[in-house]
């Protein structure tokens, strides 16, 4: 059976080091075993990396496109 879009995104990012996606520009940011449940435009996404949540709602965990020992970038995940 064909692998779908999905599963190679999945395989790929898996295979770089990633931790799902996220789009900071309306952040939103998604693990790999959860890969786009919003069904959002994901072209717009990046890859990404789990660390630890700084919006203080709570979260498991914040997508950040740069590793998380940088935290100065944007945060892209925001609990629904």
């Amino acid at each position: 059976m064909a692998k779908t879009m999905r599963d190679i995104l999945t395989e790929w990012l898996r295979a770089h080091g990633y931790d799902g996606l996220c789009n900071p520009d309306i952040e939103c940011g998604c693990a790999l075993d959860d890969l786009q449940p919003c069904d959002s435009y994901m072209l717009s996404c990046k890859p990404a990396y789990k660390g630890p949540c700084t919006c203080g709602w709570g979260c498991e965990f914040d997508m950040y496109v740069e590793k998380p020992e940088h935290l100065e970038q944007e945060v892209c995940d925001e609990p629904s």
